[in-house]
């Protein structure tokens, strides 16, 4: 089996899944990985909330993914997007304000990418505490940079942690990452 198919089976299981809430998705292709989570949630959601980092990048991370403009080259917290059958709405958790979605039973939340977070303790503790105050029926975090993420304590917050290998898929990012000793 391949890997992509692997992991679109993994997350669908998750998202139907009524008795787990939280899933961390981390691996080494980031592109692979975002494609996938949205491709998953198209088929199981018609809204959900785009959380990131960075919105100055975030259409870009998802274009690239998808390898087609599906998103202007910036998107607004005060406008709605469709990606796929999707109506998403992006804004910034690393600089919280109180104007932010919080979701509903009806909806997703992805926080992406979340591994600038992960290693500063301010703005971890704050990231759990939205993950708290989120209502959103299902809630994801996508890494990024896996190989420079020293702190893994969000692991223990998930209900579900996946792996999404590549190993069959792109063998050429896993030489290229062990070769420059990143993992």
């Amino acid at each position: 089996m391949k890997d992509e198919q692997f992991a679109i089976e993994v997350i669908l299981k998750f998202l139907r899944d009524e008795n787990r809430r939280t899933l961390l998705v981390k691996g080494y292709d980031n592109d692979a990985k975002l494609r996938v989570v949205l491709s998953c949630l198209n088929k199981v959601f018609d809204k959900g909330i785009i959380r990131t980092s960075s919105m100055g990048d975030i259409s870009d991370f998802i274009n690239v993914a998808f390898n087609k403009k599906l998103l202007p080259y910036k998107v607004k917290s005060t406008t709605n997007y469709k990606i796929g059958r999707m109506t998403i709405n992006f804004s910034g958790y690393a600089n919280h304000t109180k104007s932010n979605p919080r979701g509903n039973e009806g909806t997703f939340t992805l926080y992406y990418p979340i591994q600038t977070v992960l290693d500063d303790r301010g703005r971890y503790a704050k990231l759990l505490n939205e993950l708290d105050e989120t209502d959103s029926g299902k809630i994801i975090l996508v890494t990024t940079n896996e190989w420079s993420i020293k702190e893994w304590d969000i692991e223990s917050h998930m209900d579900e942690v996946f792996f999404y290998s590549v190993e069959n898929d792109n063998p050429e990012i896993m030489k290229n990452l062990r070769r420059n000793g990143a993992i």
